[in-house]
């Protein structure tokens, strides 16, 4: 992958942020209220949202969870708070803009954590993921809403001769591989579905390392991690 920065991102987000939604809110939220489905919901849940942007998922949170939202854009923060005050969420969910590389929470806070269409943005995904995990609880969940890099060798050589393209543009890569992520970041993907139409979209739902187990419905690209090489190759 191509390096961006913060600044880069954050630019581009600042700039979209007040048509955010027309662009990527009904396009995306299949995939976001799959994975607020996903999540196995208790009174009392701990969750952060990486990369809460507009606030588009809030709608979807129970009032009974106490919800951190952060992101890197103070202008799509900004949005996120007038709809969560419409919402009537403020005491739900409490918004923060911080750096998803260097969150400021003591390890294990968090019993779920959320990283929607985030991945593929940040500068630094290794330091991301590992911060993801480092926030999250043992036996928590990690779940990452994302496009990463296709099996297809096609789409894949694809994939990586844009990247440069729109990584310079707004800060998306595209040749983002899962299986070099999750071995980086110490993950283990229990379950991978796709979302959104078309399915280019994932929601990978992992543990931290040390409770992997796989689940019995899982699909066996769970194993791919050993065969792929990372979006440098």
């Amino acid at each position: 992958m191509e390096p961006t920065s913060n600044a880069v991102v954050q630019r581009a987000y600042d700039r979209v942020a007040r048509v955010y939604d027309f662009f990527f809110g009904a396009m995306l939220q299949p995939g976001r209220r799959r994975a607020i489905g996903a999540i196995a919901s208790r009174p009392g849940l701990r969750v952060l949202e990486l990369g809460i942007g507009t606030g588009l998922t809030a709608e979807m949170y129970h009032r009974e969870w106490n919800v951190v939202g952060v992101d890197l854009s103070k202008s799509m923060l900004a949005q996120a708070e007038q709809r969560i005050a419409k919402l009537d969420l403020g005491s739900t969910v409490r918004l923060l803009q911080t750096d998803g590389a260097r969150l400021p929470f003591a390890d294990n806070t968090f019993d779920v954590v959320l990283a929607p269409y985030v991945m593929s943005v940040v500068p630094d995904p290794i330091a991301v993921g590992r911060e993801l995990s480092r926030v999250c609880r043992p036996e928590g969940q990690i779940l990452l809403l994302n496009h990463f890099l296709s099996h297809n060798r096609i789409w894949a050589r694809l994939e990586r001769w844009v990247s440069p393209l729109t990584s310079q543009a707004g800060g998306f890569h595209t040749d983002l591989s899962l299986p070099w992520l999750l071995s980086m970041t110490g993950l283990h993907a229990v379950n991978v579905t796709s979302v959104n139409m078309p399915g280019m979209w994932k929601l990978v739902t992992c543990v931290k390392q040390g409770v992997f187990a796989l689940q019995p419905d899982s699909p066996p690209s769970l194993t791919y991690s050993q065969t792929h090489t990372s979006p440098a190759s």
